[in-house]
């Protein structure tokens, strides 16, 4: 191998430990947070067909989506076809930038879901309508937290079918 490669490679290697060390410790933090102060984290309420649920978030993953952390619970919330779900967003989550992805499905079996997107202030709560002959069947909210190489995404999920 020539000097000139092995030169790249190592400064390559580098840049991968201190992104992975980035993402170590802003997970570490945020699951510290959780453990010492469960309500410190934003929430997101969801109401379908009569009944409420307070939400908090599923994941954090990095910014790309390349890698992914469970910190919380999937949450489910029946959601029955042909109804709306209602959700309100706590004020960190709605003064920000936020993004909505809601999945459908058809009786074939098919999945479908375009993400919404959300400036800050925008609003403190959404309805996701029914499709006509399409079943909801999940939401995730995406919450852009951390400045820098510590910047990554806080992820709530509903499932709803």
């Amino acid at each position: 191998m020539r000097a000139r490669t092995k030169k790249i490679v190592a400064a390559v290697s580098v840049l991968m430990v201190v992104a992975l060390v980035a993402y170590v410790s802003v997970l570490v933090v945020i699951i510290k947070n959780i453990n010492d102060e469960p309500d410190g984290l934003p929430q997101i309420t969801a109401y379908a067909h009569g009944r409420t649920i307070e939400t908090q978030p599923a994941g954090f993953c990095t910014i790309d989506l390349s890698q992914c952390a469970q910190i919380g619970d999937v949450y489910e919330l029946d959601v029955p076809e042909g109804y709306p779900l209602q959700l309100s967003l706590s004020k960190e989550v709605s003064d920000a930038e936020w993004a909505m992805l809601a999945v459908y499905e058809d009786a074939d079996g098919n999945q479908t879901g375009e993400p919404r997107f959300f400036g800050a202030g925008e609003s403190l709560a959404v309805t996701v309508e029914a499709e006509p002959e399409k079943q909801l069947v999940g939401v995730e909210i995406h919450l852009a937290v951390g400045e820098g190489s510590e910047q990554g995404l806080l992820i709530w999920s509903i499932k709803t079918a």
